[in-house]
C-alpha cells in the first residue's frame, strides 16, 4: 500500500520534470496531492462507510422480485463512479489522474454489508 502511494508521488514528480522547471508542477502540486490523499483517507474510514451504509443505501427503494443485482448495488456502483470521476478530475489538475483513481478505489475499501465482507469490491 505505502509503496503504491510513493510510486504515484514519484510518477507525478517525474512527469512534471519535462521541459522547463516549474515550481508549482514539481513541488506544490505533489504537496497538495499528498494533503488531498490524506483527507481522502480520513473520509474513506470515517465518512464513506457511514454515509453509504446508514444514510444513502437505506433510502433506496427496493425492487419487486428476486434479482441478482439489487438497487442498492446499482446505487453503490453509481456513487463509486461519481467519486472516481471527481477524484480523478481533481488530481488531474495536480499532475496525474492516477492519484484520483487510486484514492477513489481506496475510498470504498471499508464499505461492507452485513455478511458480505468486501461488498463494494464485488459490486465494482
Amino acid at each position: 500500500f505505502v509503496d503504491d502511494i510513493l510510486s504515484l508521488i514519484l510518477f507525478n514528480i517525474l512527469f512534471s520534470l519535462k521541459g522547463e522547471f516549474n515550481v508549482f508542477a514539481t513541488v506544490v502540486s505533489p504537496i497538495i496531492g499528498i494533503i488531498f490523499m490524506a483527507i481522502a483517507m480520513v473520509l474513506a474510514v470515517k465518512f464513506w462507510p457511514k454515509a453509504i451504509n446508514e444514510w444513502i443505501l437505506p433510502r433506496i427503494p427496493q425492487r419487486e422480485g428476486d434479482r441478482k443485482v439489487t438497487r442498492e448495488d446499482e446505487a453503490l456502483l453509481l456513487i463509486m463512479l461519481f467519486v472516481l470521476i471527481a477524484y480523478a478530475t481533481v488530481t488531474h489538475f495536480l499532475g496525474t489522474h492516477l492519484w484520483g483513481c487510486f484514492i477513489a478505489g481506496m475510498s470504498f475499501a471499508c464499505i461492507d454489508r452485513e455478511g458480505h465482507k468486501g461488498h463494494a469490491h464485488h459490486v465494482w
